[in-house]
């Protein structure tokens, strides 16, 4: 039985360790929400349009200029998410394209700060909407606690696994374990995608769920190798990643072009803002590319499991010993 001072220590770390969490918490969440600014949004703007007013929207810090020679070319450069908007060449002036599927936030932006600086700039502005978002989901967060959802699969299945059958398994549970997760994956990614597309009408289920699977499998790997190699410890470090910093960083309130440093940076590389990401372009921009989002997937899911692995090595569950025992002195 354990002394009352060690249990009285052990306690004080705990609420130690908790307090910190918490803290890091609010000032994650708080320090990336609270102000969204823009940020270098970029803008489309077609070569036809009077130098004056792209100068203007050059000049301001908020956006950034992507010349196009048409607005055929503009379409396809918010097709494949390379713009936020685009400012074309109007019947009577100018005609400003947002788009409120690649965030809300970011379309009125567009219609509160850069109309009237267009405006000011002595332009007749009317307003054009493309890539809307369903009426089941007119703020665009359904696919944002969709990939909160999975992510949170991840760490939980890991960690309840972990607290069954220990957090530094034998290379035999460890590959138990990575079956287990894959298992988890792919009940709640198809799980949580045809959810989705039920509840806020998003398209693709299917492709849908298979990101659903990476993001879930990204998630327990790498929390199953944070526990192999700090115990319980490598749960919270887990929710530090995904939750204080995942959560705000991934572009789900507010797209990472209003967000403040260094959550802007990191967000697109966390499995949170990757399934974010992946969520909006299958759903609305099935031009866009993928290849960021699965790269991101692919080096976590990588990582977790060769570091899981890698760890197990060498160690034995219940029994496992006198079976290796047993089967050296055989041979």
């Amino acid at each position: 039985m354990l002394p009352d001072r060690l249990i009285a220590a052990r306690a004080a770390i705990s609420m130690l360790a908790v307090s910190v969490v918490a803290l890091l918490f609010i000032a994650s969440y708080a320090g990336a929400l609270h102000e969204p600014t823009p940020h270098q949004v970029p803008i489309a703007v077609a070569d036809q349009v009077p130098s004056g007013v792209a100068q203007q929207i050059e000049d301001s810090p908020a956006f950034e200029v992507r010349d196009v020679p048409d607005e055929a070319a503009a379409i396809r450069a918010i097709d494949r998410r390379e713009a936020y908007g685009a400012v074309l060449p109007g019947s009577s002036g100018i005609e400003l394209l947002t788009v409120p599927a690649a965030g809300p936030a970011v379309q009125s932006v567009l219609e509160e700060r850069l109309q009237p600086q267009l405006q000011g700039a002595g332009a007749d502005v009317t307003l054009r909407t493309v890539h809307p978002l369903p009426s089941a989901d007119g703020r665009g967060l359904v696919g944002f606690y969709t990939a909160v959802g999975w992510i949170v699969a991840g760490y939980l299945g890991a960690t309840f696994v972990g607290l069954t059958f220990g957090t530094r398994p034998s290379l035999r549970r460890t590959v138990w374990r990575i079956g287990g997760l894959a298992g988890l994956a792919a009940v709640v990614g198809f799980g949580g995608a045809f959810l989705a597309a039920w509840i806020g009408d998003l398209p693709n289920p299917g492709l849908l769920g298979v990101v659903g699977m990476l993001a879930v499998g990204a998630a327990g790997t790498v929390t199953m190798a944070l526990q192999a190699a700090l115990g319980l410890v490598g749960t919270g470090v887990a929710i530090l990643v995904f939750v204080v910093l995942g959560n705000p960083s991934s572009g789900g309130p507010f797209p990472g072009e209003l967000l403040p440093e260094p959550w802007r940076t990191v967000g697109p590389y966390i499995p949170t803002g990757a399934a974010t990401t992946a969520i909006r372009d299958v759903a609305y921009f099935p031009d866009a590319p993928l290849t960021t989002p699965l790269l991101v997937f692919a080096a976590w899911l990588l990582v977790g499991i060769v570091v899981a692995l890698a760890l197990s090595r060498g160690r034995y569950g219940p029994g496992e010993r006198d079976v290796a025992l047993a089967a050296a002195v055989a041979a």
